[in-house]
């Protein structure tokens, strides 16, 4: 909000985020799936995954790729931010 006080006019047509495309309990059940697989991924990336850093680091980057593709259609490029 404060951004947008000080943002000139011509310029806050360009101020946006991610915005829920559907209802908000299709949104909120989206996010929890989202979250729950990149948790899974990541955590079985660590434990059970190749054991060269590039390797996981990649796998890890393609998974975090692909839940932000497959929840778009739901709520933009957002997910849970404590990932």
């Amino acid at each position: 909000m404060a951004i947008k006080e000080v943002m000139p006019p011509k310029y806050s047509h360009m101020i946006g985020g991610p915005a829920l495309k559907v209802d908000l309990h299709t949104g909120a059940i989206a996010e929890g799936v989202l979250t729950f697989v990149i948790t899974f991924l990541v955590l079985f990336i660590l434990l059970k995954g190749p054991r060269s850093e590039f390797m996981k680091t990649l796998l890890m980057a393609m998974s975090t790729v692909a839940m932000i593709l497959a929840g778009s259609a739901y709520t933009g490029p957002s997910m849970n931010p404590i990932l």
